[in-house]
């Protein structure tokens, strides 16, 4: 079990935005449970395919195939028992998030919070399970690098690897026995050498390809940082950074976790 969910800020501040800009907010379970009275703020909700966050905002959001609009919480599940490692809450209440909650000790409310990660380009927000937390301040937190990445009681075998994010290169790696992310790819941990080498690849298919359309990932000590090329709208592009893996005690790293579909590569001519 996980300690937080983690969302990508870019994903769920629109939905922040939506909830705060609507004139009417919908009655949930989460407020009822909570207490709260009609406030613009994320709703938490959990079911068979995740958690996910929502806006409260009326008119609702819906996405083209008509449902709600909803952003999921990455994690990994472990798929003999289904189990997965968002944690739970302990009751409906913990899923409303308000988004102007005014605190007396002067902290940002959750929705200057998001657009302060936005524009520092602080990629992550955590979010601690119990409501409770708001009152020592530790129900949010925004980051550089994501937590809670990968089940700490897993057994990890080597594999060769790879995903359309990497343009088709294979990469040694250690995978996660017996769990994957929702989306069924690969828990993966790159040792130094293969995360320099997957670096220069990108890097080399970034130069031939302008803008560059696959992220480029830089080691540098403790850290991979991902940098993404993105259009500005006034005729040029810049270069942000997407993540920042850090490395672990084995000297790996957990490259595109939740973000890249990695899968087994599959067998060359001539291979066993």
């Amino acid at each position: 079990m996980t300690h937080r969910l983690w969302w990508r800020v870019e994903e769920i501040l629109p939905l922040a935005e939506h909830a705060a800009g609507m004139p009417r907010q919908r009655k949930t379970r989460q407020q009822d449970d909570a207490r709260w009275p009609d406030v613009p703020a994320l709703v938490w909700s959990r079911d068979a395919a995740g958690d996910w966050l929502s806006s409260n905002g009326v008119p609702i959001w819906y996405d083209r195939d008509g449902t709600e609009y909803r952003v999921r919480a990455e994690t990994w599940t472990h798929t003999a028992t289904g189990a997965t490692g968002n944690p739970r809450p302990n009751d409906d209440g913990d899923g409303f998030l308000p988004l102007h909650a005014v605190h007396l000790d002067g902290r940002r409310h959750l929705l200057d919070l998001l657009r302060f990660a936005r524009d520092n380009e602080v990629p992550w927000l955590g979010v601690h399970p119990d409501r409770a937390s708001n009152e020592d301040n530790t129900r949010y937190v925004i980051s550089q690098s994501r937590g809670d990445v990968l089940p700490a009681d897993a057994t990890w075998v080597p594999a060769t690897v790879t995903c359309d994010t990497v343009g088709g290169g294979y990469y040694s790696a250690l995978v996660a026995d017996g769990y994957t992310a929702l989306d069924g790819g690969l828990l993966c941990r790159f040792p130094r050498a293969e995360a320099e080498r997957m670096a220069g690849h990108l890097h080399e298919l970034s130069i031939e390809d302008i803008p560059a359309e696959l992220p480029v990932p830089s080691v540098l000590g403790p850290y991979v940082v991902v940098l993404r090329q993105e259009d500005t709208g006034e005729d040029s592009t810049r270069w942000i950074e997407e993540d920042r893996i850090p490395v672990d005690a084995d000297d790996h790293f957990a490259i595109g976790a939740y973000q890249w579909r990695w899968t087994p590569a599959p067998l060359l001519e001539g291979q066993p």
